[in-house]
């Protein structure tokens, strides 16, 4: 019987689970995962009050295969629209939230001279060059800065545009130009505004490990890749364990740092009020250890218990007593919460520097060279968002079994080991 071995249990591991067994129901798969829970950062808190503890929304217009995957799980009937005061987002500037609204009124000038600029760059480039490049200093610092820090929590300086955005570099490469793009571009009609599960997204985790076959193991750590096909789905740092000894393989993972962040969930009884939105994010040069504040209850006031407040702080460092200090500075809330809870998430976020695509595209090549049994899926390869994680661990191939392939380091092979392998076409160093 062919089998699969899939080593984590996020929703890449359990979306590659689901898919496999619906179409290749005759394959043993096998899906260990090192904790006690699955879900990876996906994690619904119920009680007292409702929180996300990861990812709490997805985008309706921009996410067409989380949507389907719903659908086919048939949770269509469980998904809740945003309230419109979502559409509503502030930035902390200059010491006090103003309206990303408003706000693009000050700064249109610079985008009506953007389509003046000219376009000379073809290759990647930083976040803050092509921001700066295009639309200037102010724009870059004030604009894409924190709506990097929301998605990467990164910085702009080192953050791919490629990447990270790169919506925004092909409408400079078609049309020479951003405000062109949006004036040539042809209206589509989708889908506008966020979703998320009723019941929270854990449901999403719930229903794929029920649908999908194929045993699982909890609690059971693996630390070297099995025999036979691997579904390698673990968070970058553990994936590079794997390729330790290596030398060529680990330079992939050595130009892929990642970001820490903490998320403090705040529950405050009847009386606190908040602006009506989404919630604000805070530019870096306001020198805050906040990188924003979501209100949860403006958001999905459908998931409140009864009139509270829910609010979610993240910060780049510090905890409860920060968080509650961020909220009485930027919005004047004095009252005790009525419930506090904090997680920490080291090494969470994949920060996609330039080149990133280059970088994954040739370590593809060399997996399939050199580990043509291994397929690496997840978030630090080509997206953050749960999207596309789900687009990447959907229609994987079964490979067949080869006498001749294994898992083990190339240099290992041919009984060689190389402290500092030559620098050559299609290795990763940088």
């Amino acid at each position: 019987m062919k089998k699969i071995t899939i080593i984590g249990g996020g929703i890449s591991g359990l979306v590659a689970r689901y898919d496999l067994s619906k179409r290749f129901p005759n394959t043993d798969i096998q899906l260990y995962e090192k904790t006690e829970r699955l879900g990876g950062v996906i994690d619904t808190l119920q009680a007292p009050f409702f929180f996300e503890r990861g990812p709490r929304t997805l985008q309706a217009g921009r996410s067409p295969e989380l949507l389907q995957l719903i659908e086919e799980l048939g949770l269509q009937k469980e998904l809740i629209p945003s309230s419109p005061k979502a559409k509503k987002r502030y930035i902390y500037h200059e010491k006090k939230l103003c309206s990303l609204g408003k706000m693009m009124w000050t700064f249109l000038p610079a985008f009506l001279k953007e389509w003046r600029q000219p376009y000379p760059w073809e290759g990647d480039e930083s976040i803050a060059s092509f921001a700066t490049r295009r639309l200037g200093k102010e724009v870059a610092e004030t604009l894409f800065d924190p709506m990097a820090l929301g998605i990467y929590g990164g910085d702009i300086h080192h953050l791919s545009i490629s990447a990270c955005f790169p919506a925004l570099k092909a409408m400079e490469k078609e049309h020479g130009s951003l405000t062109k793009a949006v004036f040539k571009r042809k209206k589509k009609k989708h889908a506008k505004g966020l979703l998320t599960l009723k019941g929270g997204l854990q449901t999403l985790i719930t229903r794929l490990t029920e649908e999908g076959k194929g045993e699982i193991h909890l609690g059971k750590a693996v630390d070297t890749f099995p025999e036979g096909q691997t579904i390698l789905a673990v968070p970058v740092r553990q994936a590079a364990r794997f390729f330790q000894g290596d030398l060529e393989a680990m330079q992939f993972f050595e130009a892929l740092p990642s970001a820490s962040l903490t998320v403090v969930h705040l529950a405050f009884e009847k009386g606190v009020q908040v602006p009506h939105g989404f919630g604000y994010l805070v530019p870096t040069k306001e020198e805050e250890d906040v990188l924003g504040v979501v209100f949860d209850s403006e958001i999905f006031p459908q998931q409140s218990r009864h009139k509270e407040m829910r609010l979610t702080v993240m910060l780049r460092q510090g905890g409860e007593e920060e968080a509650l200090s961020v909220v009485r500075r930027h919005l004047g809330i004095d009252q005790p919460p009525a419930m506090v809870h904090s997680t920490v998430y080291l090494d969470a976020i994949p920060q996609y520097g330039v080149d990133h695509l280059k970088r994954v595209a040739a370590f593809e090549a060399y997996l399939e060279k050199h580990y043509p049994q291994v397929t690496c899926i997840g978030n630090y390869l080509k997206g953050v968002s749960l999207n596309a994680c789900v687009k990447l661990s959907r229609g994987l191939k079964y490979k067949k079994s080869n006498a001749e392939s294994s898992c083990t380091p190339p240099s290992e092979k041919r009984g060689v080991h190389r402290e500092q392998p030559p620098c050559q076409p299609g290795s990763y160093r940088t």
